[in-house]
């Protein structure tokens, strides 16, 4: 909690690149920890897929940015597929379902199956059903954020939908923060600290790329920003995350990744495969590369796109201590 006292997070909407890593860096002591990569530099990823048996790939600042696709992303597809390279999509999005991940590239027609799109809310969801102290064992969850796909339960409170919903909630779960405001995050603030509770963050960005060159504002964000004020106050919070570059969202990525290697070779499904030979690829450090690197895959940092698009890469993630194994261009 040292940290988080100590960080300046800016407003909402006077939010920069420096400000994001900042705050990633004060949450680092929640984050697994990951090897140093070589940061070998490359042009394009296309060119290197013959050094993997795979790729994971990030949604936002990979496939996309807002709500353009990025060019050459249905060419590394079909180049993937014509040689055999499984592709997953791992995307830190709770507000909705992966479905409606994957009928968005439906639309743009490009070669994913919806198998193969995994969630941080699929993490949430997984990693739930597995605990000993299971959702339905809790008598009141708390699901919120302004403009979100609800969970389902009879035991499940919806923001703006039940009332007192702050007062009720024995847990929270925070999904989505897409038209979440300043009285919004008051209210979260005045709840958790008034009477702490356990807190599942269901997307731990505390940004994504705009189409614009700004930066969004995701949950990560905002409960950095409530950790913050319950720090300096001295009250304690029991904040659990999920997705990336937490174990539970790669736990699922990889057990995916192990089906089609088994399924493309006919080796037997639970056969080992050497998780060093499947890219993870992101335009973020403190998610995709750490993540990755955690679960011992081979990391590649994507900079013409997202997060470090128009900046000398190499820098932060020397001044953030998070090297990829490949600094790449684009696609």
């Amino acid at each position: 909690m040292v940290q988080i006292k100590r960080v300046k997070i800016p407003a909402a909407d006077a939010l920069g690149l420096r400000d994001v890593l900042e705050i990633y860096q004060a949450l680092r002591p929640s984050m697994p920890a990951g090897r140093m990569g070589k940061a070998r530099p490359a042009s394009r990823l296309i060119d290197l897929l013959d050094e993997f048996d795979g790729l994971v790939l990030d949604g936002y600042g990979v496939i996309n940015v807002g709500d353009g696709q990025i060019g050459g992303i249905a060419a590394l597809l079909n180049a993937a597929a014509s040689r055999d390279k499984p592709v997953l999509v791992l995307t830190n999005g709770g507000s909705f379902s992966a479905e409606q991940t994957w009928r968005k590239y439906q639309d743009w027609q490009l070669p994913i199956a919806r198998d193969d799109v995994i969630s941080s809310r699929d993490a949430f969801i997984f990693d739930a059903s597995k605990r000993q102290t299971k959702l339905l064992d809790v008598k009141r969850i708390g699901c919120f954020g302004r403009n979100i796909e609800a969970l389902t339960g009879d035991h499940i409170l919806a923001y703006g939908r039940d009332d007192n919903f702050w007062q009720q909630a024995d847990e929270f779960v925070f999904l989505g923060a897409l038209d979440w405001h300043e009285d919004d995050q008051a209210d979260f603030e005045l709840a958790m600290i008034t009477c702490p509770r356990r807190l599942h963050i269901a997307n731990p960005d505390v940004t994504a790329p705009q189409a614009d060159g700004g930066f969004s504002t995701e949950p990560g964000y905002w409960t950095a920003r409530m950790m913050q004020v319950a720090a300096n106050q001295g009250v304690e919070l029991d904040v659990r995350w999920y997705g990336k570059p937490y174990g539970p969202a790669f736990n699922l990525a990889l057990a995916r990744m192990q089906i089609k290697l088994g399924n493309l070779y006919n080796r037997p499904l639970d056969q080992p495969f050497d998780v060093s030979r499947i890219a993870m690829v992101g335009d973020s450090l403190h998610t995709d590369i750490l993540g990755g690197a955690a679960v011992g895959m081979t990391t590649v940092l994507i900079t013409d796109h997202g997060l470090f698009k128009g900046q000398d890469a190499l820098p932060l993630c020397v001044s953030c201590g998070l090297l990829p194994d490949w600094i790449v261009k684009t696609l």
